[in-house]
C-alpha cells in the first residue's frame, strides 16, 4: 500500500502493524516513492542477500572459461582540443 509523508506520519503505528503482517508499506513525497516501512524479519532477509563484489565474481558463470583479456596494440588515433 502507498501513503503519502503526512498519512504516514499521522498513522505511523498502523503502518508498522502492516508491515509486521508481511505486507510492505511505501511512502511517496511529490508524487515519487521514497521509502517502504518493512518487517524486521524481512529487511533482516534483504540485508543478508547483499554479496560483495568479491563475491559475485567467485560466483560468477564465466569461471573456468577462457577470456582473452589482452589488449590491442594500435596506436592511439590523433586528437586536439581545437584550437
Amino acid at each position: 500500500m502507498t501513503h503519502t509523508v503526512k498519512d504516514a506520519k499521522n498513522n505511523l503505528s498502523s503502518l508498522i502493524r502492516l508491515a509486521e503482517k508481511g505486507e510492505p508499506q511505501i511512502i511517496r513525497r511529490n508524487d515519487m516513492d521514497v521509502a517502504v516501512v518493512v518487517s524486521i524479519d524481512d529487511w533482516r532477509k534483504l540485508k543478508g542477500k547483499q554479496e560483495s563484489l568479491v563475491e559475485i565474481l567467485r560466483n560468477s558463470p564465466l569461471i573456468g572459461e577462457e577470456i582473452d583479456l589482452t589488449r590491442q596494440e594500435d596506436l592511439p588515433r590523433d586528437f586536439s582540443f581545437g584550437e
